[in-house]
């Protein structure tokens, strides 16, 4: 009776731990799984954060030592925070359209199968290249009236990123537009003209944007007619959501190595990672970028210069006053 007891606790000892070892081999599996199929997205983000710590890290060695010539008598001042959102309702609702609907795309394009998957993400990036083109040039004509101030000041760090990344993102292109035009024959049913205009769009549309930053980034209102009217502001409105929805589009499908079969089969698949690896992050750090420069000038090109200045004096003069009050306050209890 002992040996069979002794006998079966071994056997019951071994089934959990077989149980035991399973379990973990599966878990393992899954995370695995998990893994391979997230670094797809997660790659592009790390790439990002780390142009963005670059960015943060440069800001703070070019402030470190500088020091502000402040009062010890501070009493605290007012700051007072506006923002001026007229002229740019229309818009707002049109690039909140295309963003909306960029963002829908993305939902048939994981449940479907893959050559409808391919064909949706191809037509949304082309629909998002032709608005943002077309905004961009229309742009160009209201803004190039404004005044440009060459005194103005502009974070030279952020030009140096939109260079850069217009590179990464010319190179991306022109790397998928080679192995368009070039490809001899391929089994997907993708029409190679759809991948040559997405790869021309792209390139000409990087080159007029980052043109149209570059160069509004310095330009003012200083008149009252343009102070009212805010001439572009709708359109910038409507590019900045633009690419916020570019950006999301091609973060989260349109740079999988997948969904871009005639570079696959061009280049071959290791090729094509290794290209997208280089330079696909940049492209889409390039979106990202654009949009905090359009929410720049979006602010600071269309503001009211001397109106600001004004309420500035006047809130300096009224602090002024509070603490000259406070201290002959002070003054007369000490006596």
């Amino acid at each position: 009776k002992t040996k069979k007891e002794i006998s079966a606790a071994i056997l019951v000892g071994g089934s959990f731990s077989n149980i035991s070892h399973n379990t973990t081999t599966s878990t393992l599996e899954i995370i695995e799984k998990i893994e391979s199929s997230m670094s797809v997205y997660l790659y592009p983000c790390f790439i990002e954060y780390s142009l963005i710590c670059v960015t943060v890290f440069y800001i703070m060695w070019r402030n470190v030592g500088k020091t502000e010539q402040r009062s010890f008598l501070h009493f605290g001042d007012r700051h007072i925070f506006t923002v001026d959102c007229s002229r740019a309702s229309r818009g707002l609702l049109l690039g909140g359209i295309i963003f909306i609907l960029a963002i829908l795309t993305l939902i048939p394009a994981y449940i479907l199968n893959t050559m409808l998957t391919i064909l949706i993400t191809h037509i949304t990036k082309l629909v998002l290249l032709v608005a943002s083109l077309l905004i961009v040039c229309i742009s160009f004509f209201y803004t190039t009236k404004l005044y440009y101030d060459r005194q103005a000041h502009v974070d030279v760090f952020d030009q140096i990123l939109i260079l850069v990344t217009t590179v990464g993102d010319f190179a991306y292109s022109f790397f998928g537009l080679f192995a368009s035009i070039f490809i001899e024959s391929y089994r997907i049913q993708l029409p190679r003209f759809v991948e040559i205009v997405i790869g021309l769009l792209s390139i000409l549309q990087t080159y007029l944007q980052s043109g149209f930053i570059l160069d509004t980034l310095r330009r003012r209102s200083i008149t009252k007619s343009e102070i009212r009217k805010k001439p572009g502001r709708e359109l910038i409105t409507a590019l900045l959501l633009i690419n916020l929805a570019i950006w999301m589009h091609d973060s989260l499908s349109a740079n999988k190595v997948k969904l871009n079969p005639i570079q696959t089969e061009y280049y071959n698949s290791r090729t094509w990672s290794l290209v997208q690896a280089f330079t696909s992050p940049l492209s889409i750090f390039y979106r990202f970028h654009s949009s905090v420069c359009l929410a720049d000038i979006w602010q600071e090109v269309y503001h009211d210069q001397r109106n600001y200045h004004g309420k500035n004096q006047r809130f300096e003069r009224q602090n002024k006053s509070d603490r000259l009050t406070k201290m002959n306050n002070i003054h007369h209890n000490q006596y």
